[in-house]
């Protein structure tokens, strides 16, 4: 073998890695996904009320997906990464094909709990190994190809929804996922775990302590660190409540369940993956060239295209707007995760990045897409007990005002970061 094949080899192991792991992202977001995706039809079957279905796409899952991704951040800052994602892939595939088979609320919790469990290891575990596979200039592009997964997955939860769905019925849609996942186990067996902190410099070395309290004291001592994860909460509080997005559009805005499910999962995908590309590229680019970090740019955002996702709840279903609103969405929910992940990881020492970016996965979804979810349901049923109409609209609404507090919490985040940024350059 030639010397430059052998360096070609070592240079693409880290986009093996990161590719693969993208598509672990691209299944864990379809199999997290399909719940809400099959909304309408799940409903229907087991008989559900929209609390007990903001209940099963919020709180009972995001609970147990936030709490133990700490544990599996801690389990990731000292044991061999890989291996660790395998164990939480075959959980969590398992566990949604037993969804394939549940017949009530109470078997579909049990199986979101697990699902939620085994989910939770990928993000923070992957997020960590990344940052020791790519220099820090490039891990806001880093984290957007990983999180390419979420609108990849979460469209394509959708499009099995409204293709698939109508052939085969909800419950083997989940049964075959199932099956898919369990296969993807097998490469994870031969996965080496990198060297902890290969990529990061001297300065970013020195603190290196992993002990508990180590980590909580980095956090108090690290504003910015706070004011990002205070951001990822509001901002996700709209992002829980679109777990009722095909229940609104099918029961207040007129559209056939399986058509609306493709169109929106294909929007979805188109401009969700725009989003979160964009996202990383202008994220580095913008870090790059100015004080201030990757978040202000989040924050510049959500000013200019916020009103469109207010404009579009109300707007008619056959204008242009009501679908230029919603691409917005999709498009600003992506955009946060290369600059936020990335920024949490340029601030956290090498033997805290894993369990620093579960405590964001906490703030995104155990209180912000969470409560997004269950305050939906509730407000909806609230509204319908009133005799209120379109309930689903104006709890959207109420979900979309809160995003409006990611404004200020991102901005005094970038504040903190340009300080943070002075310091190191001297």
């Amino acid at each position: 073998m030639s010397a430059a094949s052998t360096k070609s080899g070592i240079e693409n192991y880290p986009r093996f890695i990161l590719g693969f792991l993208m598509l672990l992202n691209i299944l864990n977001m379809v199999d997290r996904n399909l719940l809400a995706s099959f909304g309408p039809q799940v409903v229907a079957d087991l008989n559900l009320s929209d609390s007990e279905f903001g209940l099963l796409t919020g709180v009972i899952f995001v609970f147990f997906y936030s709490i133990m991704g700490l544990v599996m951040g801690f389990l990731a800052d000292r044991y061999h990464r890989p291996r660790l994602i395998a164990v939480g892939l075959v959980m969590w595939s398992v566990l949604t094909a037993y969804s394939g088979i549940a017949k009530n609320f109470l078997q579909l919790a049990t199986a979101r709990v697990f699902i939620g469990v085994g989910e939770s290891c990928l993000s923070p575990t992957s997020m960590s190994l990344l940052s020791d596979l790519y220099p820090a200039q490039q891990r806001g592009l880093v984290s957007a190809i990983f999180y390419l997964g979420v609108p990849l997955g979460a469209g394509a939860s959708f499009i099995v929804a409204g293709v698939l769905g109508p052939q085969l019925g909800w419950r083997n849609c989940f049964l075959i996922m199932g099956a898919v996942g369990l296969v993807l186990v097998i490469p994870l067996l031969f996965i080496n775990d990198p060297q902890r902190g290969l990529k990061d410099t001297a300065i970013d070395k020195a603190s290196n302590n992993d002990r508990w309290s180590e980590l909580f004291i980095a956090l108090k001592q690290n504003p910015a660190i706070m004011l990002t994860m205070l951001g990822a909460i509001f901002l996700h509080i709209p992002v829980g409540a679109a777990n009722f997005a095909q229940l609104w559009l099918v029961r207040e805005r007129g559209f056939e369940a399986s058509d609306i499910a493709t169109l929106y999962g294909s929007l979805f995908i188109v401009f969700g993956t725009l989003g979160t590309l964009l996202g990383g590229v202008l994220g580095d680019w913008y870090h790059a060239r100015y004080q201030g970090g990757r978040v202000r740019l989040l924050a510049l955002l959500m000013v200019i295209l916020t009103p469109l996702l207010l404009g579009y709840r109300l707007a008619d279903p056959s204008s242009s707007f009501f679908y230029i609103g919603m691409c917005a969405g999709f498009f600003l929910m992506t955009a946060f995760y290369g600059p936020a992940f990335s920024t949490i990881q340029d601030l956290s020492p090498p033997r805290m990045r894993a369990r620093m970016t579960a405590i964001l996965l906490i703030a995104c979804n155990l209180i912000g897409l969470g409560l997004g979810a269950v305050i939906t349901g509730v407000i909806s049923d609230l509204l319908q007990a009133q005799l209120v109409e379109n309930s689903l609209t104006w709890s959207l609404m109420a979900a979309d005002l809160i995003s409006f507090l990611t404004i200020p919490s991102f901005i005094c985040a970038s504040l903190y970061i340009a300080r943070y940024q002075k310091r190191k350059a001297l």
